[in-house]
């Protein structure tokens, strides 16, 4: 996402480890430091996440964020996401295993306002 007076990217999202068989994707985002807290990551995520029920027609769209990332956590929550527990050493964040919340998206989630 991008802002429209400064051209200056604000962030952004992305959906990767598709599989087709099951019909799922991951979705990652980021916020720029600067812009964080105006809710361009949910909306970012929100407007990935449908491009990929409707257009890659995906039933289920997963997030996994570490449990020290509370601002990707809400971002998460905010888009409308269920999380669904904790995976033990799900990351690895240099040469560190941590935890991480597992979210989760189902095309009706996307009907709901966030």
């Amino acid at each position: 996402m991008e802002d429209a007076a400064t051209a200056q990217l604000l962030g952004g999202s992305e959906l990767n480890h598709l599989n087709e068989t099951h019909r799922l994707a991951n979705l990652g985002y980021w916020t720029r430091t600067s812009a964080a807290g105006r809710g361009i990551g949910t909306a970012a995520a929100r407007l990935t996440a449908q491009f990929g029920m409707l257009e890659l027609d995906l039933r289920r769209i997963e997030i996994v964020v570490a449990v020290g990332n509370r601002a990707g956590q809400r971002v998460a929550e905010k888009a409308g996401a269920t999380c669904e527990g904790v995976l033990r050493h799900r990351l690895r964040m240099g040469d560190v295993s941590v935890d991480a919340r597992m979210y989760s998206l189902l095309p009706a989630d996307l009907l709901a306002p966030p």
